[in-house]
């Protein structure tokens, strides 16, 4: 039976149910008492995860801060580690710069030692100079005593050779004049002299010119006719076709001409030359139909044989024969 002391009893059947004995309320009650118990520790444990949750947003607000914090801490530690690294190189070129100060201040001194050696010596020295100069002011004085008494001696002597050097310049001159009144009277001789000569070597060259005329056409009337016997025969025919010049050339061992060019030919010619001297015989063929006037045969007959024919080799001409003294 439950007891209600203070609460007012609300249950059906009451009167009834006070009659009969049962069981269900007690465990109603039970399980009442139970979720409410449950219902009391879910709250709790609500609210304690919510203040844990709040605690945990915290914490990690405050590790954000914290690691923040660390990067900053971490910057300013590897600022510092470049600052101190700047310093201590710049330490060690402070030290360097010591060190080499050091050495300069050695090599400065032992310079400073050297140069007051040096003017120890050069004041030694110095002393030794005073005393020359005294010495030479000494023989100066006397040297210009001994001058003065020379430059005295020597105006003497200067006046007496100027008078005896004055009386020979007027003696020289009057025979310098003799002599150019000679010499006027020699150069008109040699004037007339030297125009004689040159009328003389000018007969002379005219004689010797007619006399090398007269030589040369006498050696031609006796020199033998022009004659293929005995010579080796290069025949060259030249013609003009169509407006073209055109040479055929044929050597002695060969049976028919070949075309050939000025150049060429001339080429050959200068071998064979060479090789024959005063046994090539040029023969110059112009067709009767050649298409060439008289002057361009003629030209081309006269320059192949004045330059390579044994008969017409080109000669000294005796009136271009310069006549030497």
């Amino acid at each position: 039976m439950h007891n209600f002391d203070n609460f007012i009893d609300l249950r059906l059947n009451r009167l009834r149910q006070n009659d009969d004995i049962s069981l269900w309320p007690s465990f109603t009650d039970i399980m009442t008492v139970i979720l409410m118990i449950f219902m009391l520790t879910m709250i709790v444990v609500i609210v304690k995860n919510a203040n844990l949750a709040q605690e945990l947003v915290a914490r990690r607000t405050e590790e954000q801060n914290l690691q923040s914090m660390l990067a900053e801490i971490r910057e300013d530690r590897d600022a510092l580690k470049i600052v101190i690294t700047n310093l201590e190189e710049k330490l060690r070129s402070q030290q360097m710069e010591i060190i080499l100060l050091g050495d300069e201040n050695k090599v400065v001194q032992s310079t400073l030692e050297t140069k007051v050696a040096l003017i120890s010596a050069l004041q030694k020295q110095l002393s030794e100079i005073e005393a020359d100069a005294e010495k030479l002011e000494r023989r100066l004085t006397a040297a210009e005593a001994e001058k003065e008494a020379l430059t005295s001696r020597y105006e003497e002597q200067m006046k007496t050779i100027s008078a005896e050097t004055e009386r020979r310049i007027e003696e020289f001159n009057r025979k310098f004049a003799a002599l150019m009144d000679r010499l006027g009277e020699k150069e008109d001789l040699i004037v007339a002299l030297n125009t004689e000569r040159k009328d003389l070597e000018l007969t002379l060259a005219k004689q010797r010119k007619a006399y090398l005329v007269l030589e040369d056409k006498y050696q031609r009337l006796i020199r033998p006719a022009r004659s293929p016997l005995g010579k080796e025969v290069v025949t060259v025919q030249y013609s003009r076709q169509d407006g073209q010049y055109r040479i055929l050339y044929k050597e002695p061992q060969s049976d028919s001409f070949e075309p050939v060019g000025r150049e060429e030919l001339q080429t050959r010619l200068d071998r064979l030359k060479g090789r024959w001297q005063d046994k090539l015989y040029i023969k110059i063929v112009i067709p009767e139909q050649s298409g060439l006037s008289y002057n361009e045969a003629w030209n081309f007959t006269r320059d192949i044989l004045s330059r390579y024919d044994y008969y017409y080799q080109e000669q000294e001409s005796p009136e271009t024969t310069e006549v030497r003294e």
